[in-house]
């Protein structure tokens, strides 16, 4: 492969290779073409078959999926039946089999072998000779536009493309897109799809089309503005669209998101990029590509293509591309969507950080199927007044071109955020600037319900939030729906806002973590295999099922040694500062208890803390406060004078970046404290033990140990245990 589309002299890759496999056998006549790009289909001699009720349908799609693999009679059980068939099971499983025999063979003779269902030692298989599935054919379809577009023939690259995309009905196996055990081809289909998206693009751009792919990639990169390389292409279109300043204005957009979601920079090319479109690089402008031959026949694709499961690429599934579970919150927006073409509504939607509001937001956006404005403020730099209403302006005026722009609104998108007046006349100024956005917005929702989304709340400033709290007003008369984002440990200097939303109606989404059982499919998904339900629960264990934390934590388990090791793996490096930059934050008091907890456990006592951190009670329980208003530690409700890290890794994070000679110290210290606190308690001896042995000098092979044995000093596994200690006796300080 090359790496990507010509920019100069320098290229800009695709990134999914193509794996190549070996000859098949020549396949014989096509009998039966499944479509399963969208709801499942069988096409027999030329015509629709009915394929039966739900579970027969879902068994169909889970052969399929598995096109030439044996299908186990266990696997099917289990995936028609959620892991609980009933006694009738197999002969229900056997019914179905029948019928779709009979669908998909109608004129087979009684008692003759079943050619495209067949039976086969344990199980079923669909055999891959006697089918067509479009699946494959669009995998044909990738791998020929990839390999033109290797030869440097962006046209034909673009009919491949172009036609591989058209056989896209909706979404993939749609009656069975729920299905756990269907998440990773899911995944696969989607990481594929995207990739082909971009690459027709690019082609696109190849070709010439700059004009066109400006206004393809919009609409993409807005859906998925953390793909890079799809970033990468818009900014090269706008460039040879004559839209310089849009084109730089999309380079420090990403950078900004880059950062603020992941925490990271942008790869060299896009750096490059700037630098180019800074210097106006000659490199940079279209050259016509050289003229070809015409597409012959057999340079693409038939139309009944060779068909086997490995003929199908293998797209890279990246974990950005992963969706699991957030049912229960897609529909409590799908509800509010609907309700909205009559009554506008309001959507707040917070969690923590990493909890997931970018890709649920995204997803929502995605299944709308209406018009969605998107605005998002910057995370580490300050925003100029109205700069989040500013985008959504900007991308109204655009994508509703039927709707004239009120005077106001164009002053706005013209830079002019501050009003040339003074006084009285500033507030009327500013005011009629509100009430021209609000009328423009509702009058563009009169045809169609419009939504407005707005992420990053806690970072807006002061201008964007009166305007939001001016339109809550109006909402419940418009069509609208108002969807905003924000971390719910940075609501407090919301609750002006929020009050103002309240009073629209509004309906709170509070996101939690993912589930175990959804954690199991996340870890299946992004690791391409089948994961237990053993390392899963020590994922969610160690998390809490936090969607950022997790993917990070199982990026680090590639193989199966590593799949055991999951409650012991060390902290990912990205968590480990994210959390230090959280803890940072807080004043000098609580970071510095925080620190000395961790050593305690997740879950610690205050006074043994305290006195340990040789800091007063109550200055102790003041600090402690703003701690647990940043998320980072709750209050135990059984055992006063307990609290607990909101998550594992934070208390992970803090003991492995503690010294070792400071942690032997603070044992010790702890150890001592509890001794002198724990009075009377049955618990005592074991837990001035358990600080006894880290607080010795540890022996000088220690640094050969693995990771979680040294970060533990040898007294236990990990420094934050599952589950809590029993406390002593409170009687003396409940009073």
């Amino acid at each position: 492969m090359t790496d990507a589309l010509v920019v100069g002299t320098s290229q800009h890759a695709p990134r999914t290779q193509v794996r190549r496999t070996e000859a098949e056998p020549p396949k014989t006549r096509v009998m039966v073409e499944f479509h399963a790009l969208g709801p499942l289909e069988a096409v027999v001699d030329g015509r629709l078959v009915d394929l039966g009720a739900p579970k027969q349908r879902a068994l169909l799609a889970l052969l399929v999926s598995r096109v030439g693999q044996p299908v186990t009679v266990d696997l099917m059980l289990e995936a028609l039946w959620a892991g609980h068939p009933p006694p009738s099971a197999v002969t229900s499983l056997q019914a179905y089999v029948a019928n779709l025999r009979r669908a998909l063979e109608p004129g087979r003779a009684p008692r003759t072998p079943a050619t495209v269902l067949r039976t086969c030692p344990q199980g079923y298989l669909v055999d891959s000779r006697v089918v067509d599935v479009d699946v494959h054919r669009f995998g044909e379809h990738a791998r020929a536009g990839w390999q033109a577009w290797d030869r440097g023939d962006p046209r034909q690259a673009l009919t491949l493309f172009e036609t591989g995309l058209a056989l896209w009905r909706g979404q993939a196996y749609a009656e069975v897109a729920g299905a756990t055990w269907l998440a990773p081809e899911l995944a696969r289909l989607d990481g594929l799809r995207l990739s082909v998206l971009e690459m027709r693009c690019a082609a696109l751009l190849g070709v010439g089309a700059h004009e066109m792919a400006v206004a393809e990639l919009e609409a993409f990169v807005q859906t998925h503005p953390l793909r890079e390389y799809a970033c990468e292409l818009l900014v090269l279109a706008l460039y040879r669209a004559g839209r310089q300043a849009d084109a730089l204005e999309v380079l420090r957009t990403t950078q900004l998101r880059l950062a603020e979601e992941l925490g990271i920079d942008p790869r060299p090319t896009l750096k490059q990029l700037e630098w180019e479109i800074l210097n106006q690089a000659p490199t940079l402008d279209w050259q016509p590509p050289p003229a070809g031959p015409a597409v012959r026949p057999t340079d693409a694709p038939t139309a009944t293509p060779r068909v086997h499961t490995t003929d199908t690429p293998a797209a890279p599934v990246t974990d950005k591309e992963i969706f699991v579970g957030r049912d229960r919150e897609l529909a409590q927006l799908a509800d509010a969507l609907a309700a909205a073409a009559d009554q506008g509504r309001v959507v707040t939607v917070s969690g923590e950080p990493g909890s997931g509001k970018t890709c649920l937001l995204r997803r929502f956006a995605e299944q709308s199927g209406v018009p969605v404005l998107s605005g998002t403020c910057p995370e580490h730099v300050d925003a100029p007044p109205l700069w989040l209403w500013e985008q959504v302006l900007r991308a109204a005026s655009t994508c509703l071109p039927q709707c004239p722009v009120p005077g106001p609104v164009a002053e706005l998108l013209r830079g002019a955020t501050e009003d040339l007046v003074h006084g009285a006349d500033m507030i009327g100024a500013t005011l009629r600037r509100f009430e021209a956005i609000v009328r423009y917005l509702s009058d563009a929702a009169d045809t169609t319900p419009l939504v407005i989304l707005l992420e990053n709340l806690h970072r807006a400033d002061l201008s964007s939030l009166r305007l939001l709290a001016h339109l809550a007003e109006s909402v419940p008369t418009s069509r609208l729906l108002l969807v905003v984002s924000y971390r719910s440990d940075e609501a407090a200097p919301l609750a002006e806002t929020l009050a103002a939303l309240a009073r629209a109606g509004m309906t709170r989404v509070e996101l939690r973590g993912l589930s175990a059982r959804e954690t199991q499919v996340l870890a299946s998904a992004v690791l391409g295999r089948e994961v237990g339900r053993r390392t899963a629960d020590a994922l969610w264990s160690r998390t809490d099922g936090n969607p950022f934390f997790l993917r990070e934590l199982i990026r680090l388990l590639t193989g199966e040694q590593l799949l055991e090791q999951a409650d012991t793996a060390p902290v990912p490096v990205p968590v480990r500062e994210v959390v230090l930059r959280r803890i940072a934050r807080l004043p000098r008091t609580a970071a510095k208890l925080l620190s000395v907890a961790a050593i305690a456990g997740r879950t610690f006592d205050i006074e043994v803390v305290a006195e340990a951190a040789s800091v007063e009670i109550e200055a102790a329980l003041e600090a402690l406060e703003t701690a647990i208003a940043a998320g980072l530690i709750g209050e135990d409700q059984q055992r006063l004078g307990w609290f607990r890290f909101t998550h594992a890794l934070f208390a992970e994070t803090l003991y492995e970046t503690t010294g070792r000679l400071r942690r032997a110290r603070l044992h010790r210290l702890i150890g001592a404290a509890t001794d002198r606190a724990w009075t009377g308690s049955t618990e005592k001896d074991t837990e001035t033990t358990r600080h006894r042995q880290p607080a010795a000098e540890p022996p000088p092979t220690a640094a050969h140990l693995p990771p979680a044995a040294v970060v533990a000093g040898g007294a236990d596994a990990r420094p934050a245990p599952e589950h809590p200690r029993p406390g002593p006796p409170r009687s003396h300080r409940d009073t």
